[in-house]
């Protein structure tokens, strides 16, 4: 069903259910449902989320009336039902509002807060080998429904791997940005990785590298790392990923205090570059208001010497060491030796990457090409879709 009710937005919102009665109090407009639900509205709620164009830009949608325009006992001057089914308000001024009724329904904050968005995500360790999500290039790049699960399982999972793609930079920078927006980074927006004996990193070298997130040093870690298997015909080498919310989970309910002391305690992260110096505090494990494991900064070989009181020094290597073993843990890792035409997407905050030794004179080479993106970049992708789809069943 088409409806001409704007919205101060670009989402698609339902007319399954429409306003049915609607009265002004002191206060607040209270609307009931044509399913026999009720709703509240305080006055200045309403006047400030006006969609009409003396409120609301729109070509952008966004926000043209500031707050201090709005009286705070501001009182519309009639309140009804409009034809369409949502709500129409007259305000001093010569105004008219119309409410979507499914844009009511969505913010209806007195049924509740309107709950943060949040989705599934599943932890994993080496089990993961057998149902890795794999997807082919030519599938993610022309088909809606594939990208999406694409998208929706690194969400879910923080990786994912993309097959059978072109080895040329173009087609690296094409497929690293079905995410969204790439972020340039001191060493560039995409990064060579090949064994060079003088070169800058560790990762130039044919050494074995710790479960790790890349630029703890920053004090907002890249979301994503995106690697690109250019060439792998050396001996050994093989990725391998742990999944650190899984981790945090073993450490929270095993070790329990010195779980407590790598959510609370931070630990200085500084880059040793020639050319930059980026230097950030944080903890280990980062959690947001409710507890949850959120993101994961660990950098290993970028800790720099602890510097705290005496007797904590002994009890956060403790904890950090329980930590590292279960990185290192076979049970805890996903290994895959990337081939030619392998892409691997990986949240940075939480799939912590590492590699296995090989020796670049004993034959072969290993070439990775790699970059970074961000969370929310693929956040907003997964919405454009959802949004489309919306548009689509809504007519």
């Amino acid at each position: 069903m088409t409806t001409a009710i704007p919205t101060p937005d670009f989402e698609t919102y339902s007319m399954d259910v429409l306003v049915a009665s609607a009265a002004a109090t002191d206060d607040t407009v209270d609307i009931t449902w044509s399913d026999g639900r009720t709703s509240r509205y305080h006055h200045i709620w309403l006047r400030d989320n006006c969609a009409s164009d003396k409120s609301v830009d729109t070509v952008s949608r966004e926000r043209m009336l500031s707050l201090s325009a709005i009286p705070n006992d501001i009182q519309p001057l009639s309140v009804m039902v409009s034809e369409a089914g949502g709500l129409q308000i007259e305000w001093p001024g010569d105004l008219t509002s119309h409410y979507h009724p499914g844009w009511l329904r969505e913010f209806d904050y007195s049924n509740g807060s309107r709950p943060t968005e949040s989705w599934p995500i599943e932890t994993w360790g080496q089990e993961l080998e057998e149902d890795l999500p794999i997807f082919s290039a030519d599938a993610v790049f022309n088909d809606e429904e594939t990208r999406y699960e694409f998208l929706v399982a690194i969400r879910r999972l923080g990786l994912a791997i993309v097959t059978d793609m072109p080895k040329d930079f173009d087609a690296f920078e094409r497929i690293s940005s079905q995410i969204g927006l790439l972020r340039d980074m001191n060493w560039g927006k995409i990064f060579e990785i090949e064994p060079k004996p003088a070169g800058e990193y560790l990762a130039n070298r044919g050494l074995a590298l710790d479960a790790h997130s890349d630029a703890s040093t920053r004090e907002y870690q890249p979301g994503f790392q995106i690697f690109q298997c250019v060439e792998n015909t050396t001996p050994g080498g093989e990725s391998f990923w742990v999944d650190g919310f899984r981790v945090a989970e073993i450490m929270k309910e095993q070790y329990p205090e010195q779980y407590e002391l790598l959510t609370t305690v931070p630990w200085e992260f500084a880059n040793r570059s020639k050319g930059t110096h980026y230097r950030w505090t944080a903890p280990i494990l980062e959690l947001d208001i409710k507890g949850n494991i959120t993101a994961v900064r660990d950098t290993t070989w970028l800790r720099e010497p602890l510097r705290l009181e005496f007797d904590m020094v002994p009890k956060l290597f403790a904890a950090y060491k329980t930590f590292v073993d279960l990185k290192a843990a076979r049970e805890n890792q996903v290994e895959r030796k990337l081939v030619e035409g392998d892409v691997a997407f990986v949240d940075n905050r939480r799939a912590l990457h590492g590699r296995r030794a090989f020796d670049p004179t004993a034959g072969g080479r290993r070439h990775i090409r790699t970059c970074y993106g961000e969370r929310e970049e693929l956040m907003s992708s997964i919405r454009m879709i959802e949004r489309a789809r919306a548009a689509r069943q809504n007519g």
